[in-house]
């Protein structure tokens, strides 16, 4: 919720791929405090039918330039830390897929940016609500398992298909550490 106006955040989704499709459309759309305000999508409607009373936006900057209040980043990697800075110096708070960016300085860059904008910065780290991970979680908590010397952890991905995506090019940021081996540091620190 807004806490100024008591009416949920307006959320922008920067891209419509899979990942907003299966996760953050979804879940917005659950949550009482979020409201799917904007869908960037530059060339396609495809987001109208499942969204209709989403408006649908086809830049970045016009994205920009509307009244939300989150934007979503569901770009290549390589483009999301200069998308987030631009985002927080309109004044909006910023939510990036892993990994949040491809260097320390970056990150450092956005986390600075983003206190001194007094702006939300975050990754979303979907996979801590994975089933297997919380098991997990609740096992190493309750000691039940006793003193853990060793955790052998891993996410498959399915390759066979043909590349029809950004995360599927030859891009910077773009490999299984970028793209799965987020999650698995991610979980390991959250772990332990």
């Amino acid at each position: 919720m807004n806490p100024n106006t008591k009416k949920p955040l307006k959320v922008g989704l920067v891209g419509f791929g899979k990942s907003a499709q299966l996760l953050h459309a979804p879940l917005i759309e659950h949550n009482r405090s979020l409201e799917l305000s904007y869908i960037v999508q530059r060339h396609s409607d495809r987001a109208r039918r499942y969204y209709p009373k989403t408006e649908i936006v086809r830049s970045f900057e016009e994205l920009l330039e509307t009244d939300v209040d989150v934007v979503v980043l569901l770009t290549p990697n390589p483009t999301s830390a200069e998308s987030a800075r631009r985002a927080l110096q309109a004044g909006k708070h910023v939510v990036l897929e892993p990994p949040f960016s491809l260097s320390e300085s970056d990150a450092e860059n956005l986390v600075l940016a983003g206190t001194r904008l007094e702006k939300v910065v975050s990754v979303f780290q979907h996979r801590r609500w994975d089933g297997d991970f919380q098991t997990v979680k609740k096992l190493l908590q309750s000691g039940r398992l006793g003193e853990v010397r060793e955790f052998e952890s891993r996410l498959d991905t399915q390759r066979s298909l043909p590349k029809t995506t950004w995360i599927e090019e030859n891009l910077p940021g773009t490999s299984a550490l970028n793209e799965l081996g987020t999650h698995l540091i991610d979980q390991a620190l959250v772990l332990f």
